[in-house]
């Protein structure tokens, strides 16, 4: 879900009362890593459990722009006996010889600059706040004989504090918190938020003002919506967003994000966003929307394999669009429905849609998740519901393992809830052919099956609304 984003925003709010310290640790012998914030500056401190030649980080992604690996920028390790390596594609602290010390210290400058296809290290914010993400002290045993990290090994439990004062995790406000989560960020510095009942936000200072003006209306109307009209999301704390300003690089217009369990993280540069635009606007709105949708479409409940993945995209596709309508009265989906609908077209002769992962045609579970997505939404209609809010919100709420199901939607689940708004077993059929088997006239077939809900797209004799 990683995905090119528009965001912005603004700040106000308190910091929640320092309450104690974070735990989410089960019980078992672990990698503990310490990492501190101090009049001295960074360090991370690992304790390692049993002897090994070296503990390599699975995570080891080469910073973008250097194109080298990151930690050799900004990592020392100041303990004897052993080094900082990379191995091929892997960083590891490699004994110099025999086994590495228990007790290793890494001095570091937090890197807040763009990996390859891994998370940001740091996310730096230009008040002083910095986001470190918890992934990136994760270790495992590496094996000399064969040069590869074990598949398996302790967990890896990290404490992060700062003498400075209370840190924030997972919305919330700690003394010190301690975690085995190897997918978020903890937040260090005296941040400004936006906080309500469903979310906790961090704005840049320097976004500039018109960014932060929507994203101060905007992100509490769309989590409010969304859990009013699609229930409580599953998880602890509540959804947190960080967004940071780059600032105004010449010729420049770069938007970038992504999503992890429970958080949205924004990376905004460039002077194509210092002045207001409709691009930028919409763009922003549409990539809050979407994301945040998949705290409920893709984390409250998941798909079952990357095949259904088009349920999950498509449908917080159609949920980003009939969100935005209703905020905002006179915003009309109706040009991006049809996109969506096009290139689901150019994209399924004789192509199962299931098989669009495996085939890298990740734009056709999008666009062909909207359209079936249509489909699902004139099917609740004719049922007396709204919009498509009211099929996922019974998709998600039937299946959701804090409320018994088992926390995954699959295609039979979606299905079946269509069978269940429209009554029509025969359209369920035609979906379910179009998603593995394919077909060779994805318009008349798509078009057959908009009829049956009352529904219409282009080419088909009207357009969808």
């Amino acid at each position: 879900m990683k995905r090119l984003v528009v965001m912005v925003a603004a700040l106000l709010a308190l910091l929640v009362p320092a309450i104690a310290t974070a735990q989410d640790v089960p019980d078992e012998t672990p990698v503990r890593v310490e990492v501190l914030h101090d009049a001295d500056g960074w360090s991370a401190t690992f304790h390692f459990p049993a002897d090994a030649q070296g503990w390599a980080f699975p995570r080891s992604n080469r910073a973008r722009r250097q194109d080298t690996g990151w930690r050799e920028l900004s990592w020392t390790v100041e303990s004897d006996g052993v080094s900082l390596q990379r191995i091929d594609e892997t960083d590891v602290l490699l004994a110099d010889d025999g086994t590495v010390p228990r007790v290793v210290t890494v001095r570091f400058e937090p890197f807040a600059q763009d990996l390859l296809a891994d998370y940001d290290p740091a996310l730096l914010f230009t008040d002083g706040t910095l986001a470190l993400f918890t992934g990136h002290f994760a270790v495992l045993p590496w094996l000399g004989n064969t040069q590869e990290i074990a598949e398996e090994g302790p967990d890896t439990e990290m404490v992060f504090r700062d003498a400075a004062g209370p840190l924030m995790y997972k919305g919330q406000s700690y003394d010190s918190a301690t975690t085995r989560d190897d997918a978020t960020y903890v937040v260090f510095g005296d941040p400004r938020l936006v906080t309500t009942d469903h979310l906790a936000a961090l704005i840049d200072p320097a976004t500039p003002a018109w960014l932060r003006r929507e994203m101060v209306d905007f992100l509490p109307q769309t989590f409010a919506i969304y859990a009013d009209r699609l229930g409580e999301r599953a998880g602890s704390g509540k959804p947190m967003v960080l967004s940071s300003w780059a600032g105004p690089t010449p010729e420049l217009y770069s938007q970038g994000g992504s999503v992890l369990p429970g958080l949205l993280t924004v990376r905004l540069e460039g002077e194509g966003l210092v002045n207001e635009s409709t691009q930028a606007l919409q763009g922003m709105r549409w990539f809050i929307a979407h994301e945040g949708a998949h705290f409920w479409l893709g984390q409250t409940v998941e798909y079952e394999t990357d095949a259904d993945a088009w349920i999950m995209e498509g449908g917080a596709n159609l949920l980003a669009f009939r969100l935005i309508e209703q905020i905002d009265p006179e915003y009309n989906a109706g040009t991006e429905l049809a996109n969506s609908w096009q290139t689901c077209l150019a994209m399924s002769v004789d192509k199962p849609l299931a098989g669009a992962s495996a085939r890298r045609d990740y734009d056709a579970n999008y666009a062909c998740g909207t359209v079936l997505g249509m489909i699902a939404e004139g099917a609740a209609q004719t049922n007396g519901g709204r919009d498509f809010f009211d099929f996922l919100a019974a998709l998600v709420a039937s299946n959701r393992e804090d409320a018994g199901g088992d926390g995954v939607v699959s295609v039979d689940d979606w299905l079946g809830q269509l069978v269940a708004e429209s009554g029509d077993a025969e359209l369920a059929a035609q979906v379910k052919a179009f998603v593995y088997q394919g077909t060779d006239d994805p318009q008349g077939d798509l078009c057959a099956m908009l009829a049956r809900v009352d529904r219409a797209a282009p080419g088909c004799g009207a357009v969808a609304d």
